[in-house]
């Protein structure tokens, strides 16, 4: 399945990172690895994740408090839209199409 990326999902990613290896060198290195493991998940079986809110779909990561919020373009294509640390607000990233 193609995976695009809303265009603010790279400073999601990115910031986070940062954070990560400011606590531990490497350790920002370990999250990357974990989030594009999520995103092979979602781009493997995209209808096993559970709906959150109009059609977008939500993958926990595993190790760090994260999830990917994606959402399905078409048969062949998915569009992630945020990735949010779980002590965000709810709809943090929910308007992002």
């Amino acid at each position: 399945m193609k995976v695009e990326y809303h265009p603010r999902t790279v400073s999601d990613l990115n910031d986070a990172v940062a954070y990560y290896n400011k606590q531990r060198d490497g350790l920002g290195a370990e999250f990357r690895s974990e989030i594009y493991a999520a995103i092979a998940r979602v781009s493997a079986n995209p209808f096993q994740y559970a709906m959150v809110e109009g059609g977008i779909r939500r993958c926990f990561a595993h190790r760090f408090p994260y999830s990917v919020l994606f959402r399905l373009v078409n048969e062949e294509e998915i569009r992630i839209l945020v990735i949010r640390h779980h002590r965000r607000h709810p709809s943090f990233g929910l308007d992002r199409r």
